[in-house]
Protein backbone atom coordinates (compact mmCIF):
# COMPACT_ATOMS: atom_id res chain seq x y z
CA UNK A 1 0.00 0.00 0.00
CA UNK A 2 2.82 2.54 0.89
CA UNK A 3 4.55 1.81 -2.73
CA UNK A 4 1.41 2.72 -4.62
CA UNK A 5 1.45 6.36 -2.92
CA UNK A 6 5.06 6.82 -3.76
CA UNK A 7 4.31 5.35 -7.64
CA UNK A 8 2.81 8.78 -8.92
CA UNK A 9 3.78 9.37 -12.30
CA UNK A 10 5.96 12.20 -14.84
CA UNK A 11 3.71 15.07 -15.60
CA UNK A 12 3.19 16.01 -19.08
CA UNK A 13 2.53 19.61 -18.43
CA UNK A 14 3.53 22.69 -16.23
CA UNK A 15 1.25 24.79 -15.08
CA UNK A 16 2.37 28.29 -14.23
CA UNK A 17 -0.17 30.35 -12.21
CA UNK A 18 0.80 34.40 -11.72
CA UNK A 19 -0.65 37.25 -9.25
CA UNK A 20 -3.33 38.12 -12.12
CA UNK A 21 -5.06 35.15 -12.15
CA UNK A 22 -3.75 34.14 -15.80
CA UNK A 23 -2.70 30.73 -16.47
CA UNK A 24 -0.42 28.95 -18.73
CA UNK A 25 0.56 25.74 -19.85
CA UNK A 26 3.67 24.50 -21.36
CA UNK A 27 4.47 21.05 -22.62
CA UNK A 28 7.29 19.69 -20.57
CA UNK A 29 8.86 17.41 -22.72
CA UNK A 30 11.28 20.87 -24.38
CA UNK A 31 13.88 22.55 -23.14
CA UNK A 32 13.49 26.46 -22.70
CA UNK A 33 13.18 28.89 -20.43
CA UNK A 34 10.55 31.36 -19.97
CA UNK A 35 10.42 34.68 -18.08
CA UNK A 36 7.30 35.30 -15.80
CA UNK A 37 6.12 39.00 -15.06
CA UNK A 38 5.21 38.91 -11.24
CA UNK A 39 4.32 40.94 -8.38
CA UNK A 40 7.99 42.09 -7.64
CA UNK A 41 9.20 41.31 -10.94
CA UNK A 42 9.98 39.10 -13.73
CA UNK A 43 10.83 35.02 -12.55
CA UNK A 44 12.64 32.67 -14.75
CA UNK A 45 11.30 29.17 -15.45
CA UNK A 46 13.47 26.79 -16.41
CA UNK A 47 12.10 23.83 -18.17
CA UNK A 48 14.07 20.33 -19.20
CA UNK A 49 13.20 17.39 -20.92
CA UNK A 50 10.68 16.67 -18.06
CA UNK A 51 11.26 18.66 -15.33
CA UNK A 52 11.22 22.04 -14.46
CA UNK A 53 12.17 24.67 -11.76
CA UNK A 54 12.53 28.36 -10.41
CA UNK A 55 15.93 29.77 -11.97
CA UNK A 56 15.78 33.15 -11.06
CA UNK A 57 13.51 34.93 -8.73
CA UNK A 58 13.18 38.71 -7.26
CA UNK A 59 11.98 37.31 -4.07
CA UNK A 60 14.90 37.90 -1.35
CA UNK A 61 14.99 34.46 0.54
CA UNK A 62 15.02 32.52 -2.87
CA UNK A 63 12.79 29.60 -1.23
CA UNK A 64 11.55 28.61 -4.66
CA UNK A 65 14.66 28.87 -6.69
CA UNK A 66 16.72 25.77 -3.51
CA UNK A 67 13.10 23.82 -3.66
CA UNK A 68 14.97 22.10 -6.72
CA UNK A 69 13.10 20.17 -9.88
CA UNK A 70 9.85 18.93 -10.27
CA UNK A 71 8.69 16.30 -12.29
CA UNK A 72 6.00 14.41 -10.62
CA UNK A 73 2.24 15.15 -11.22
CA UNK A 74 0.84 17.70 -8.40
CA UNK A 75 4.37 18.46 -7.63
CA UNK A 76 4.25 22.41 -6.92
CA UNK A 77 6.60 24.90 -6.47
CA UNK A 78 5.41 28.51 -4.87
CA UNK A 79 7.35 31.64 -4.48
CA UNK A 80 4.69 34.10 -2.55
CA UNK A 81 6.32 37.58 -2.46
CA UNK A 82 6.71 37.67 -6.78
CA UNK A 83 2.60 35.25 -6.04
CA UNK A 84 3.84 33.13 -8.74
CA UNK A 85 2.99 28.76 -8.53
CA UNK A 86 4.26 26.52 -10.84
CA UNK A 87 2.54 22.74 -10.57
CA UNK A 88 3.07 19.49 -12.55
CA UNK A 89 -0.04 17.91 -13.88
CA UNK A 90 -1.25 15.30 -16.77
CA UNK A 91 -3.99 17.47 -18.23
CA UNK A 92 -6.50 15.94 -15.95
CA UNK A 93 -7.32 19.01 -13.29
CA UNK A 94 -8.48 16.86 -10.23
CA UNK A 95 -9.90 18.57 -7.30
CA UNK A 96 -9.71 17.68 -3.78
CA UNK A 97 -12.57 19.71 -3.07
CA UNK A 98 -14.56 22.73 -4.06
CA UNK A 99 -14.94 26.27 -2.46
CA UNK A 100 -17.50 28.63 -2.76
Amino acid sequence: MIIKSWNVPNGKYLKIEMYDNQIKFFSINQSRKQKIPGLLGNSEISIDNGKARFAKSPCSKKYCIHHGWVSKVNQTIVCLPNQIAISITDGNEIYDSINY
